[in-house]
């Protein structure tokens, strides 16, 4: 009988470090993308970031998150994406006005009369990329469309 009672208690105790071990384990939260895994303490860091999609206007539309420098522009998020990602891009700079991007992946300005327009938090930008200054939490949309001007 004492020897079942002892069973029975050092059973509890194992259940109940294993709960504590699941616990701990899974109840952890994750998040994770590509190209590592944040843990909940890294959420500050995350929170850092912007959401940046490129929409090839034809229904192709990829979006990517980017943890912005404290100097980052539309064009050097793009360029870093460009890397990361292994997009073409051409882009063309014109004197007194800044970088305007030309191409991505073969998708070429002019053609069907579309040409590629950046979006800043749901705003069409009126600065060239490379003057367009970035911070966490703002969302960039690169849209290949018809002209609005």
């Amino acid at each position: 009988m004492q020897k079942a009672t002892f069973n029975s208690k050092l059973a509890r105790i194992l259940l109940a470090v294993l709960a504590i071990v699941i616990i701990y384990s899974f109840g952890r939260e994750y998040l994770s993308n590509k190209y590592g895994v944040y843990s909940i303490g890294d959420l500050t860091r995350i929170q850092e970031r912007v959401l940046y999609s490129i929409d090839k206007g034809d229904g192709r539309v990829k979006s990517y998150y980017v943890i912005p420098s404290a100097d980052s522009t539309v064009l050097s998020l793009l360029e870093e994406l460009s890397l990361r990602e292994g997009l073409k891009l051409e882009k063309k700079e014109y004197q007194g006005m800044g970088v305007f991007l030309e191409s991505v992946d073969g998708v070429k300005n002019g053609t069907d009369n579309k040409y590629w327009m950046y979006w800043l938090n749901g705003e069409l930008s009126m600065n060239s990329a490379d003057k367009q200054n970035v911070k966490g939490r703002d969302m960039v949309e690169w849209k290949f469309a018809p002209s609005e001007f």
